[in-house]
């Protein structure tokens, strides 16, 4: 990480800009990737990311998770990206019952939430009780300026965040946050496999490129 840290640096002094980046924490939730279409507020689309360029259509059962909202607090055209995922309380829940039913039980949760999000019939969908964190505006005509407020303005829309990410001054605040989270991953009822670190400038990102 500090390496990654020198190297943004480096980057940034010789193509003249002198300013120091500062970062935004946030944890890594093992689920299944969806990118969301708005439009004038409203849910339009849902797709996963498929192949890279082109997705699958998995609109009828993402507006069966509670935490999507089909309506967003603005009337905005907007495109999020976001993790849906299974908490590990329903998965032990399900488990039982499919025990009980003398079905094989799922092995982790990321993959019964993958397999539910493509399911032909909604209402097993429904069922699985799936949940969902935002965490990106991928396309907006209002971007806010840094990450961070990008993610306060998820929230505002309505949209569910991941309340645990932070702004972070310099990278050893960054591991410090990375310690930490290492410890406390287990006690959340989440699966969560890293945590993810961005600039946090949105002129600095865009001088260092995709």
């Amino acid at each position: 990480m500090r390496d990654f840290d020198a190297k943004i640096k480096r980057f940034l002094i010789s193509s003249g800009i002198i300013k120091n980046p500062t970062y935004t924490t946030e944890l890594k939730i093992d689920g299944l990737k969806i990118v969301f279409t708005y439009r004038e507020g409203k849910l339009a689309v849902a797709a996963t990311r498929g192949d890279g360029s082109i997705g699958e259509d998995a609109t009828h059962n993402i507006r069966t998770v509670e935490s999507v909202p089909l309506k967003l607090q603005e009337p905005v055209d907007i495109i999020v990206e976001g993790e849906v995922f299974m908490r590990k309380k329903v998965l032990a829940k399900l488990n039982i019952e499919r025990k009980k039913k003398g079905e094989d039980v799922f092995a982790n949760p990321r993959n019964v939430a993958a397999g539910s999000v493509r399911q032909l019939d909604p209402k097993v969908t429904a069922s699985r009780k799936l949940d969902a964190f935002i965490y990106d505006v991928a396309k907006n005509e209002k971007v806010p300026e840094t990450q961070f407020e990008e993610l306060k303005y998820l929230q505002e829309l309505g949209f569910k965040v991941n309340k645990h990410f932070k702004h972070c001054k310099n990278i050893e605040e960054v591991i410090e946050f990375w310690k930490k989270w290492q410890k406390m991953a287990p006690r959340e009822d989440y699966q969560i496999d890293g945590v993810v670190v961005k600039v946090n400038e949105g002129d600095l990102q865009e001088a260092l490129g995709y």
